[in-house]
């Protein structure tokens, strides 16, 4: 991942809505893979061991079995919390470790009439906890509330003793104006060093956000220069 570089996206959906209701699209970064969560269970699985076999095309069947089952899991979890979009990314760094990271988006109905005053209290109830860093943008979309913070987890290292794994996160909770809906969208990492490249990652998703209502014309996915440079500025 590279800071500052505009990447080739996808372009994703919220669920179809009824043919009278607005329409919700995003981009997302083709550097991450989708597990497939729009997908029924049982052709979720072929999608996942679809993904682990062309990311570890060079791998063992033991390693791509490995983590399949894991892409399982981290999908399971998303669907099971109601999201829309879960997707991970895998790419190797110039000093030759593996960067990691997940995307996870969220839809939910809530009344944003007043979406200047969700993200309002949004804020203020995120800054209640310390480790928090929480601000407020503004996206095309309307207001944008984003909390980044670090978590620990500890797990059987599969010996008896205990491991640790360091998580860096951010969430941004968008209240879109006049659609009573909010769209939450989280990144996560373990690689602590290219947090900033994950930051701006779910700046690029966010400042892609776009409303449809009947009627209207779907805007061409693009990004330009100075959306980029706007992307890094909002979050940097």
């Amino acid at each position: 991942m590279t800071e500052n570089t505009t990447p080739e996206a996808r372009r994703e959906a919220a669920a179809e809505p009824a043919a009278d209701q607005p329409m919700l699209y995003w981009n997302v970064p083709v550097l991450f893979h989708s597990l497939g969560l729009e997908l029924p269970e049982e052709d979720r699985e072929a999608h996942i061991a679809e993904v682990a076999r062309e990311v570890w095309v060079g791998g063992t069947d033991f390693q791509r079995d490995t983590v399949a089952s894991w892409y399982r899991d981290i999908a399971r979890t998303a669907a099971a919390a109601g999201a829309v979009y879960s997707g991970f990314l895998l790419g190797g760094l110039d000093d030759g470790r593996i960067s990691t990271g997940t995307l996870v988006i969220q839809v939910d109905q809530v009344d944003t009439a007043d979406a200047e005053a969700v993200a309002g209290s949004i804020e203020e109830l995120l800054s209640l906890e310390p480790a928090n860093e929480v601000f407020t943008v503004d996206a095309p979309v309307g207001p944008v509330v984003v909390a980044a913070y670090g978590t620990v987890n500890e797990f059987d290292d599969g010996e008896g003793g205990r491991a640790r794994l360091e998580l860096a996160g951010a969430t941004a909770y968008i209240p879109v104006p006049q659609a009573d809906t909010l769209v939450t969208m989280t990144v996560s990492t373990p690689t602590l060093s290219e947090f900033a490249d994950y930051m701006t990652a779910l700046a690029t998703v966010v400042e892609s956000v776009e409303l449809v209502r009947p009627g209207e014309q779907r805007v061409a996915p693009a990004l330009s220069r100075e959306s980029a440079d706007r992307i890094t500025e909002m979050f940097g």
